[in-house]
């Protein structure tokens, strides 16, 4: 009766923790959001980034850093897939950091087609008043919006990323320009999060962000 017990409280503590993947790299567990999912075309050995984890044939699984993509593509990639994997590390984050921007684009439209999004400075600003603002997005060649009081706000508690340029964001709503975009969605603005870590290492390493970046949005 101890042992059933026991057994139950392990089973109900593994639901809870939910899923977990095996990094191609370091060879640890971790839930599948703290991973990037890889495909692999069988014909050429080439890799392809699944950030949507919804990809079809087999996948693998990666830390998105540096030295667990290193030893992946050396040998755990190999091991996972059973097949001859062809790539290089560099070419692997950059592969990391558009399939990045193609899916918070994407899920960017999809807050604008729900109206979970805020769009432009005062907007923004009522959002974050308002307590809707669940995730602040600031161009990454808008340090004066970085500086507006509310948006600065939102850097200290973590809610901000920065990410493209203003006439990038202010394509997907529309516009000439947008400098700041509030997403109202909790679901959404986690899920932007998620992809936007994953690609912040190589993103930096490639220098593409802001100096504001590294000082003030966590």
């Amino acid at each position: 009766m101890v042992e059933t017990k026991r057994d139950e409280r392990r089973a109900r503590t593994a639901r809870k923790a939910g899923p977990e993947r095996t990094c191609a790299g370091c060879g640890q567990h971790a839930a599948p959001d703290e991973l990037v999912r890889v495909v692999l075309d069988p014909s050429s050995g080439e890799l392809a980034v699944d950030l949507a984890a919804g990809g079809f044939g087999r996948g693998s699984w990666v830390h998105p850093s540096a030295p667990c993509v290193t030893k992946a593509i050396k040998g755990g990639f190999a091991k996972s897939f059973k097949a001859k994997v062809s790539v290089e590390p560099q070419a692997f984050g950059e592969a990391l950091v558009r399939a990045a921007d193609r899916r918070i684009e994407g899920l960017l439209g999809g807050a604008r087609r729900g109206k979970f999004v805020a769009v432009g400075t005062d907007a923004v600003k009522d959002a974050i008043v308002q307590r809707k603002a669940e995730l602040v997005v600031v161009a990454t060649d808008a340090a004066a919006a970085a500086r507006q009081r509310d948006v600065e706000d939102a850097i200290a508690q973590g809610k901000a990323i920065a990410w493209n340029e203003k006439v990038r964001l202010g394509a997907l709503f529309g516009r000439d320009e947008v400098a700041v975009c509030a997403v109202l969605h909790p679901g959404l603005a986690e899920a932007i999060q998620g992809v936007f870590r994953a690609s912040r290492p190589f993103t930096q390493s490639a220098g593409s962000v802001s100096a504001w970046w590294s000082r003030e949005v966590r």
